[in-house]
């Protein structure tokens, strides 16, 4: 019926095997065999409508920080075909030539991430790293834990790989068992070791994560609490910058906002950002550290 010959059909079947997994059914005893995809394979096609299309479109930069990867590659295969989705000229019922109401929306439901680090000259490392989380090989590279500190090699079990505020960081315990976060800015010459590991059935990547603040791997919380002016007060209730804050509202308007944190530094300039609106109460070594800023500040003017 389509001219094609067996020969031909054999080698499609072959090709096709390589992605998917095919079984063959008996029409009749002795008979011919009907070939298929496996029922269970079939359920890997992801059927969207427009809208959830649009919603998956508006978050599609948020990955240009591993440009130049074969994982970012992958993923703008499938940002194609969620816009030719959104794209499709869709048939609707009223005046000749009206104008769709959801006309390049694509276009104009859009979330902006920060800024990306340019990592498109170290693809082949990025790839290397989210193939060593996704099959929970070891890795060995030379870090700088400062911009200033002498590089130093580390074997580096990664367990997670986090994006944050455009750069990307790797969650996993070193050979001493300590659990620690890596900023891949500051790995260099990072190979894939054949050794694997296993992944605690207690690692909870969420855990590690700081809101607004990053990624911490600190066991010791510090306790923050920071009174707000009432002119930013709608901003802070309007924000959940951390996951374990809390806020309380004086009669006057002012606000006072309480949460434990692992990085006090992210802390620190987060809150100068507000000047004179914010003051901390406590803890008293945050409080002058704050102090010793402004002064700082102020001797340069």
């Amino acid at each position: 019926m389509l001219h094609v010959t067996q020969r031909s059909v054999r080698r499609y079947l072959a090709e096709l095997d390589r992605v998917t997994q095919l079984e063959s059914v008996p029409t009749q005893p002795g008979g011919a065999h009907l070939w298929r995809i496996k029922p269970s394979e079939r359920g890997r096609a992801l059927l969207l409508r427009r809208t959830q299309a649009y919603g998956l479109l508006s978050t599609r930069r948020i990955f240009d920080m591993m440009r130049g990867s074969a994982f970012y590659d992958e993923l703008q295969l499938v940002t194609r075909q969620l816009l030719l989705l959104a794209q499709r000229p869709v048939a609707r019922a009223g005046v000749r030539g009206e104008i769709p109401s959801d006309q390049r929306l694509e276009d104009r439901l859009f979330y902006l991430p920060p800024p990306a680090h340019n990592y498109a000259q170290r693809g082949e490392e990025l790839d290397g790293l989210f193939q060593a989380v996704a099959d929970l090989r070891a890795t060995t590279f030379r870090y700088r834990s400062t911009k200033d500190a002498p590089a130093e090699r580390v074997t580096l079990h990664p367990f997670a790989l986090v994006l944050h505020r455009g750069a990307i960081h790797s969650i996993g315990r070193t050979p001493a068992g300590e659990v620690a976060v890596f900023v891949f800015d500051r790995m260099q010459d990072l190979t894939i070791l054949d050794q694997h590991f296993a992944l605690p059935e207690n690692f909870n990547v969420e855990d590690f994560l700081e809101g607004e603040f990053g990624i911490a791997a600190a066991t010791r919380k510090t306790r923050v609490l920071i009174e707000f002016d009432a002119k930013v007060a709608d901003e802070i209730r309007a924000r959940k910058v951390h996951p374990s804050q809390r806020v309380a509202t004086a009669p006057d308007g002012r606000i006072r906002l309480s949460m434990n944190v692992g990085k006090i530094d992210e802390v620190r300039r987060w809150i100068l950002g507000f000047g004179s609106s914010a003051r901390v109460l406590e803890p008293a070594e945050l409080i002058e550290d704050i102090r010793a800023s402004l002064r700082a500040a102020l001797d340069r003017y």
